[in-house]
């Protein structure tokens, strides 16, 4: 998995779905709702998931939203900011069950961290700035944290992405003798 390009914690997780529908996600967590984000990631309770039990609760959730490159005609029902608060909100709203059927509970302290990867285009300035999300010092994205959802989001264009991934493994690819990335 190439999830350490985004961060590097990422790549322990005791569940994974990438574009399945919430009611679809059967494995661990069971919403009826027939939203779909890009990926969704439960982390274990307890450190990585082969380390982990195989029910919940989680200790953190992170939701990963890809857009389109060079998009600049977000509306505010496509909004990607709103888009994640409404995963939230479906995945924190008592519907939830596991994979026998017995509700899960999220906790209101379970912490949400949502990455949203896109171009950062004069609509989405806009609706970062609505959302009370601060630029980055760079100005090539946006963060934040949510209290009323308990979520920490971060924008970042692909570019950024890479660029940062690149910078923060170069010196382990060239210990490896793979020259830099």
């Amino acid at each position: 998995m190439n999830l350490w390009v985004l961060n590097e914690r990422l790549v322990y997780h005791h569940y994974l779905a990438s574009d399945v529908p919430f009611r679809r996600m059967t494995d661990t967590v069971v919403v009826p709702s027939g939203d779909r984000p890009d990926l969704i990631i439960f982390h274990g309770f307890h450190g990585p998931a082969a380390f982990v039990e195989s029910a919940p609760p989680f200790n953190s959730v992170t939701i990963v939203e890809f857009k389109r490159p060079v998009r600049d005609d977000y509306t505010d029902d496509d909004n990607p900011i709103s888009q994640i608060y409404r995963y939230i909100e479906t995945i924190r709203n008592g519907q939830a069950k596991d994979r026998s059927g017995r509700p899960v509970t999220i906790p209101d302290r379970t912490p949400f961290l949502a990455y949203i990867v896109c171009d950062i285009k004069p609509t989405l300035r806009m609706q970062a700035k609505t959302a009370g999300l601060r630029q980055t010092a760079d100005g090539a994205g946006y963060f934040g944290y949510n209290d009323n959802f308990g979520v920490y989001v971060d924008i970042v264009s692909f570019d950024k992405l890479i660029g940062d991934a690149k910078k923060r493994n170069a010196v382990l690819f060239e210990k490896l003798g793979l020259g830099t990335p």
